[in-house]
């Protein structure tokens, strides 16, 4: 066995150092496969800019618009457009290009000339890793770099001019690949400055305005005055004017400004250390549903390294959906990016290695900092949504314009409203519908409230004088009234809207279906509905298990409205199942009608004997309500039969005529009661207003 110190030695070996070649596989897998999106390459870009000590990095490209497309075959058209990265920086004589920018992996930090500082200005560089130069092949196949830079001469500044083509680049032999040189190569430029000209591209697209700021200003913390990042959208025509420019702006995010913690103040515990930190963490206004504004944003030398919306805690912790959804911030941490350290930071620069001692670090105090944020935003945030809520409803005129001016009743429904408006979801209360439907609760309930008011009102007196009692018996009687007013209300618009209904020339049978399934006590207008829907449910889906078993044929039964047809409608009134059956107005039922008919009654008959747990949910049993105009059964037989079943009172007929004037008549007392309300409530709102 041969000692390691005493290997024989190749002279060849110690005249030919040590040589290792990078793949070119590793070119399509950091460049390629890392950077997707035309925002991240440019954002790799301008960093390299600022690395060289540039004041302006102009940033030309065509905004809201595809690159390249692929046609019907998969083959990429290339849409003709470039984009162009223009900087005022130190810039890249040949030989610094060389050396520097061709060189691909190596740590410029470590370097005795370039170093961590910039050569100039001695900003901490952001670059480390040395590959963000191969950023560009995620959105194209050819880089074209043309920089001047070096010691200023008699001549100017020396410029490097090259083109990097992808498909020449990743060819299967390793080795050096031949770099083409550009027309103005070795030449000569007044001013330093680099640029760089992206053409060839892959299908991508560049977003809109908008949103391609807020990609690119997210990756950044501008905040230096020595540094702006100016956009020339190509796009815009010459007449565009000042649209067609613009800089990007330090990135933005509405909060809740109650929420809002400074963690200057709060540094990271680390052993017996204390890391540094600033920035501020908060809960949004709202839900965060912008990609680039949700989560924390954490930088080191000004640009990002990591984006979490819950510092990486175990899923199903208490609050996870409000903290996933609201939380951001801007948190500032040198310390995760220092040059002596373990490069903490995923090349892609969208996290951070969590499962390391600073990580871990990190971790645990910004799961505190957000519980602390949590308590302190549940007020504010409840308050938010509650004047949302009155707002977007217009609960207080709603109120008035049902209950009038009754002051306890209309307390009773804005105290109400407010408590049901401050639980809901931000993004609920942007739904006019949802605002809507809980507004019609709130109105529903309110009179109830003000009744149990006056009730508690009058529990908590211990000496109770007449003159105490006289107004709380008052408002416990507009209260009640009003609820009374609010009942009749509703009954009166639904027989209003089924006289319109039967006026129709032709009217739509499902048009009567909705009316039915929204106001079932039409079928007996002396009754309320008291019972749940859940019996009613059960009961339709057995029954229709039932009748496919023994009929061999799919069966629609309504119990609310429902786009589709029904073959019938269930009503549950008091005791008792109603089964309606409905003709439209001016058609007769007839033999195939009582043929289906008459299969309903066998079927329920045999239904009810083999399901009496359920039937136990009707004591009074069930009944089929024939809404039809005329009766023209021509079949002796089948005619008979129906004389039975109507005279057993196993299927009550009724016309259209009967129906409406049962609910009209049934229905005049409401209305009575409703206009009599008003006037009370008038009358003693003026009497307690007058003392």
């Amino acid at each position: 066995m041969i000692e390691l110190n005493e290997a024989p030695v190749d002279d060849d070996l110690v005249r030919a150092p040590y040589r290792m070649r990078l793949s070119r596989l590793t070119i399509d897998k950091l460049g390629v496969k890392l950077y997707d999106r035309a925002s991240a390459v440019v954002a790799e870009l301008i960093a390299n800019s600022y690395d060289a000590d540039a004041e302006k990095v102009t940033v030309t490209l065509p905004l809201g618009t595809a690159l390249a497309t692929k046609d019907e075959g998969g083959e990429v058209i290339d849409g003709g457009w470039t984009l162009t990265v223009s900087d005022d920086g130190h810039g890249m004589d040949p030989s610094e290009a060389q050396r520097y920018f061709l060189s691909v992996g190596s740590d410029r930090r470590t370097r005795a000339v370039a170093g961590s500082r910039s050569r100039k200005k001695q900003r901490p560089v952001m670059g480390r890793k040395g590959i963000g130069k191969l950023a560009p092949f995620g959105i194209c196949k050819r880089i074209e770099v043309r920089s001047a830079g070096g010691p200023l001469t008699d001549n100017g500044y020396r410029v490097s001019h090259f083109i990097l083509d992808f498909d020449t680049i990743v060819r299967d032999e390793d080795g050096d690949v031949p770099v083409s040189a550009g027309s103005d190569d070795q030449t000569w430029d007044a001013k330093s400055g680099t640029t760089v000209v992206l053409s060839d591209f892959l299908p991508k697209r560049v977003p809109n305005r908008e949103i391609f700021g807020r990609q690119v200003s997210r990756r950044f913390a501008l905040a230096r005055t020595d540094f702006t990042i100016h956009v020339v959208d190509l796009r815009a025509g010459d007449d565009a004017g000042s649209d067609a420019e613009f800089d990007i702006a330090k990135f933005q995010v509405e909060v809740n400004e109650g929420t809002r913690i400074d963690v200057a103040n709060r540094p990271v515990p680390y052993d017996d250390m204390a890391l540094p930190v600033t920035g501020w963490l908060a809960f949004g206004k709202q839900a965060i549903r912008d990609e680039e504004e949700a989560g924390v944003r954490i930088y080191a030398r000004g640009k990002i390294v990591a984006t979490t919306r819950d510092f990486e805690q175990p899923a199903g912790f208490t609050g996870e959906f409000t903290m996933r959804s609201y939380l951001v911030g801007e948190i500032h941490a040198e310390w995760l990016d220092e040059d002596d350290t373990e490069d903490l930071v995923r090349t892609d620069r969208q996290g951070i290695l969590w499962d390391s001692e600073y990580g871990e670090a990190l971790r645990a105090w910004g799961a505190a900092l957000v519980k602390e944020i949590a308590k302190a935003s549940a007020g504010p945030r409840r308050e938010g949504k509650t004047k949302i809520f009155l707002r977007n409803s217009a609960l207080e005129k709603r109120a008035r314009e049902r209950y009038g001016e009754n002051p306890a009743v209309i307390s009773a429904v804005l105290e109400f409203g407010s408590k049901l408006g401050g639980l809901a979801h931000e993004d609920e209360l942007e739904d006019q519908d949802y605002i809507d439907d809980l507004t019609d609760i709130v109105l529903l309930v309110g009179p109830h409230q003000a009744l149990i008011r006056s009730f508690q009102a009058i529990a908590r007196l211990e000496d109770k004088t007449v003159e105490q009692l006289i107004p709380l018996f008052t408002h416990t009687r507009t209260a009640e009234l009003a609820s009374y007013a609010q009942i009749a209300s509703e009954r009166v618009d639904a027989v209003e809207e089924l006289k319109q209904v039967l006026a129709k020339d032709d009217v739509v049978e499902a048009d009567l279906q909705q009316l039915i399934s929204g106001a079932p006590w039409l079928i007996r207008p002396d009754w309320s509905v008291i019972s749940e829907n859940q019996a009613l449910k059960t009961f339709r889906d057995r029954f229709a298990a039932f009748w496919k078993q023994h009929y061999g044929e799919e069966i629609d039964i309504a119990i609310s409205y429902e786009r589709k047809r029904p073959d019938f409608t269930l009503v549950h009134l008091g005791r008792q199942l109603h089964v309606v059956e409905l003709k439209k107005p001016g058609h007769d039922f007839g033999d195939a009608d009582y043929g289906r008919l008459e299969n309903y009654l066998e079927a329920f008959e045999q239904f009810f004997e083999e399901h009496k747990a359920l039937g136990a949910n009707f004591p009074d049993g069930w009944v089929i309500d024939l809404i039809a105009d005329g009766i023209n059964i021509r079949d002796t037989t089948k005619r008979r039969a129906f004389g039975s079943a109507a005279t057993s009172g196993q299927v009550v007929r009724r016309t259209w005529s009967d129906f409406l004037g049962a609910a009209v008549v049934a229905h005049e007392q409401f209305l009575d009661a409703h206009d009599e309300a008003r006037k009370v409530v008038n009358t003693e709102n003026s009497q307690i207003s007058s003392s």
